[in-house]
């Protein structure tokens, strides 16, 4: 099987568990959101907000590199997978248990709050681990084993979350559905990873200080990201109470979910790409081009969609109680609820769409340390936007900081590689695409049902229909991803 075929196959089995996991996911924030109610939605996206700063800590940028290590091949895989796994226990088992201690003395949080940070964190701790896989998965283009053990993972914390609720249990007890479900979701990963790795503790201190080294400027750049997109969550938790976090939080959980999709895609590219460029391999300019092309097609039609039917989203998926809800008044003259906070943030998944595939080209690149000034500036802008607008604005006030960063965030990383690869992307794709996707709103803005999953599937009928009429995908583009091509890439 050809590269171009590894990362059709694999992409499109990871969607296909994406949209298993995305359903249950939606259905989890459904049932969580009318039973927790507007302040305890708030209390719940508190938890995962503040642990996903010591996730990252704990991650450090270990994952990525040690994915680009192993495309390279220039060491063994055993030795790279048995160190960075360990060296990721003993960082994760430190940092989570600190999150956890200084979470008791923040006035702020309940202790709701409180113990759902230790019972998160603790559950974060398999799932570091647990990317350790992730990453022997994606350099051997196998991600479909990472989505099969991810989608087992979340079926068990789909049956606990729900069971628990029928069982009227409190916050905390709930969240513990999720470590079941993660430490089920590593012990799978480590079954289906056997072929490649017999993961045993590693000790080699030589390996991990070069290695912590390599990771550190990527670390930062984690950090800093992180920061500019959760620190608006943690400072609303603060600043203003736990309404405002709900009302914000319910629309956020969304949006995260849809911006897993180019994640998706990259996470199958990236080892290519790293190749491509280690060997200074001409194809790094096409599929850079191609990897544009897929990502524009599929991030337009998101954002269209989701500002038509953002009302019936919200209503459907977290509840009539987070549209009445209305802490803030008006802004700009709409209502501030969770529709108009929704869409908003669609334009945030949009640009993270390209955002991914230049951040990816950067790493690969090996030029992380790059990032580094771009994302401090990148964190100051977001801080201080935040600290001016929500004690006004509340949550719109982070919403408008949010969108802000992330156009920054584009304009800055396209920099960075366009400094380094002579290739400037070429716009015809997007703009057929652009097209293809005004004509599919208008269709499914005018339609007469009011039935949400009605009105998706037309406009997904529409859209594909369309991107064929405009030309934005043609018949060599899908031969391209079924036939073996005469110059096989395996002969890399």
């Amino acid at each position: 099987m050809s590269l171009t075929r590894k990362v059709a196959f694999n992409t499109g089995f990871q969607i296909i568990g994406k949209i298993i996991t995305t359903g249950l996911s939606l259905v989890l924030i459904a049932a969580l959101t009318r039973y927790l109610g507007v302040s305890g939605f708030g209390n719940y996206t508190t938890v995962f907000a503040y642990v996903s700063f010591a996730a990252v800590l704990a991650d450090f940028g270990f994952f990525i590199i040690m994915v680009r290590e192993i495309s390279r091949k220039e060491r063994g895989m055993e030795k790279i997978v048995n160190n960075t796994m360990t060296l990721r226990a003993v960082i994760g088992f430190i940092v989570f248990t600190l999150a956890f201690i200084i979470g008791l003395f923040i006035p702020q949080y309940s202790m709701t709050v409180k113990l759902g940070i230790g019972v998160i964190g603790f559950g974060w701790f398999w799932t570091t681990l647990n990317s350790t896989y992730v990453g022997v998965f994606q350099s051997q283009l196998e991600m479909y084993k990472s989505a099969i053990s991810e989608v087992v993972g979340r079926v068990i914390i789909f049956i606990f979350v729900i069971l628990f609720i029928k069982m009227q249990y409190s916050l905390v007890v709930i969240l513990s559905a999720y470590t079941i479900g993660n430490i089920i979701n590593f012990i799978l990963s480590m079954i289906l990873g056997h072929k490649h790795v017999k993961f045993r503790f590693a000790f080699d201190f030589d390996f991990w200080q070069k290695m912590f080294w390599k990771a550190l400027p990527m670390g930062i750049v984690l950090v800093l990201g992180l920061i500019y997109f959760k620190i608006d969550t943690i400072m609303l938790s603060i600043m203003k109470s736990s309404e405002d976090v709900g009302i914000y939080g319910a629309p956020y959980k969304i949006i995260e979910v849809l911006q897993i999709i180019p994640g998706i895609f990259m996470g199958n590219v990236f080892p290519i790409l790293t190749r491509y460029i280690t060997q200074k391999d001409k194809r790094v300019e096409a599929t850079l081009q191609k990897s544009f092309n897929f990502l524009s097609i599929l991030a337009l039609p998101i954002m269209a969609g989701t500002i038509i039917l953002a009302y019936p989203i919200i209503r459907l998926v977290v509840g009539s109680e987070f549209i009445t809800a209305n802490t803030v008044g008006t802004f700009f003259g709409q209502p501030a609820t969770s529709v108009l906070v929704l869409q908003m943030l669609i334009v945030v998944v949009g640009l993270s769409f390209i955002v991914v595939l230049f951040n990816n080209t950067v790493i690969a690149l090996g030029k992380q340390k790059e990032l580094v000034t771009a994302y401090i500036i990148l964190v100051l802008v977001n801080i201080i936007l935040n600290f001016l607008w929500i004690p006004k604005y509340s949550y719109m006030g982070a919403t408008v900081s949010t969108i802000i960063t992330e156009i920054l965030v584009l304009i800055l990383t396209v920099r960075i590689v366009y400094k380094y690869i002579d290739f400037k992307i070429k716009y015809i794709v997007l703009f057929k695409a652009l097209i293809s996707t005004i004509i599919m709103g208008l269709i499914i803005y005018f339609f007469p049902s009011q039935n949400l999953f009605i009105r998706i599937f037309i406009g997904i009928i529409s859209y594909i229909s369309l991107i064929f009429l405009t030309g934005a995908v043609n018949k060599d583009m899908i031969l391209s991803l079924i036939k073996k091509e005469k110059n096989d890439e395996n002969r890399n």
